[in-house]
């Protein structure tokens, strides 16, 4: 059972002070488990800093309304029981020049000047989309990140594969690309600038005219514990349960 745990998130004495009670063993370096207390860009964060290091993200109380069984203290004993298996998710690899990042959530491409419409092209397995696209830009999102910016674009969400969302382009109403989770989707600027980021990762790139990247699914996964804990805010009123997605 995994015993050295490291926090990432917002109130760390509290989540210490419940780890320790529950048994484990606080640790700032090479943890068998990273407690994410927090919201879903606690998750994201965490992955960054830990890549592959398995996850258990709890919701700050404060933040959300929970269920006794989603509380922190209820949690870690859930954990300890075994009673929250390890799922593994699927991420996207970002390919910028030499340099790789993976994305737990999505890559978003927009434009710098809200006032100036961005153009790119965008092409998939080596086949163009279209000759080429204008408007805010683009989010391509795994399944899990499916629930956040893409969703707020399509209000669709996906089961599995790529998906492309299209933020106000002028081709509008757009639909979305569903591609499978081997396609290759690569992306190049006509005229910017463009800003280029992943998942909440405060950096961002600037991508001018002939400037672009490529999005494929990374072999790299993002190994959680608990997803309902994460997935789901709960209002407990009388007997009614109401879920609330992320």
């Amino acid at each position: 059972m995994s015993s050295r745990l490291l926090i990432v998130g917002d109130e760390r004495a509290v989540a210490a002070a419940a780890a320790e009670a529950a048994g484990f063993e606080v640790v700032r370096r090479d943890p068998d488990l990273v407690l994410c207390h927090g919201g879903d860009g606690t998750l994201l964060r965490a992955e960054r800093l830990q890549p592959g290091v398995p996850k258990l993200p709890v919701r700050l109380a404060r933040a959300a309304s929970l269920c006794p069984s989603h509380r922190l203290e209820a949690v870690l004993r859930r954990f300890l029981d075994g009673a929250l298996p390890l799922v593994e998710l699927e991420m996207l690899q970002l390919a910028l020049g030499s340099a790789r990042f993976h994305a737990l959530n999505d890559v978003v491409l927009r434009n710098e000047n809200p006032a100036l419409a961005l153009r790119f092209r965008i092409s998939v397995d080596g086949q163009p989309v279209d000759r080429e696209t204008t408007g805010d830009g683009i989010v391509l999102a795994t399944p899990f990140g499916s629930t956040g910016y893409f969703g707020s674009i399509t209000r669709r969400r996906l089961e599995s594969g790529i998906g492309i969302a299209f933020n106000n382009c002028t081709s509008s109403p757009r639909e979305p690309l569903i591609l499978p989770d081997t396609s290759i989707v690569r992306v190049g600027v006509t005229r910017g600038p463009g800003v280029l980021v992943y998942d909440n990762d405060p950096r961002s790139v600037v991508l001018r005219e002939g400037h672009g990247f490529e999005v494929r699914r990374s072999e790299r996964r993002a190994r959680v514990h608990g997803l309902d804990a994460l997935a789901c805010q709960v209002c407990v009123r009388r007997d009614e349960v109401s879920f609330n997605p992320h």
